[in-house]
């Protein structure tokens, strides 16, 4: 009888000591968000059109003005940067300005 008092007492230590190590990985923070991972997920952007070029806005404000010439962009493309693109990240946006302005 003892034993089985013992052996039932180490499983169930055993038990407590798995559950509370599982507790805290699962409730643990997430390794740090750095400034430009903030940045990224926060960042909305708008390709469109400044002084016949393809412009980036942020927020309404210009960000930046390529050299490209919307006019010398199929009219497809030219079409929708006129309409004005939206990006929801700095990925995103980097990878549609190599798309016009390569």
């Amino acid at each position: 009888m003892k034993k089985l008092i013992v052996v039932t007492g180490l499983v169930l230590v055993a038990y407590l000591v798995l559950m509370t190590t599982l507790a805290q990985q699962t409730s643990a923070p997430s390794a740090p968000v750095t400034q430009s991972e903030r940045e990224e997920q926060q960042t909305e952007f708008r390709i469109g059109v400044q002084d016949g070029r393809v412009a980036v806005f942020r927020h309404g404000e210009l960000y930046l003005k390529t050299d490209t010439a919307v006019s010398s962009l199929p009219k497809s493309d030219r079409s929708r940067i006129e309409e004005g693109i939206e990006i929801d990240s700095l990925k995103e946006l980097k990878s549609r300005l190599e798309d016009y302005c390569s």
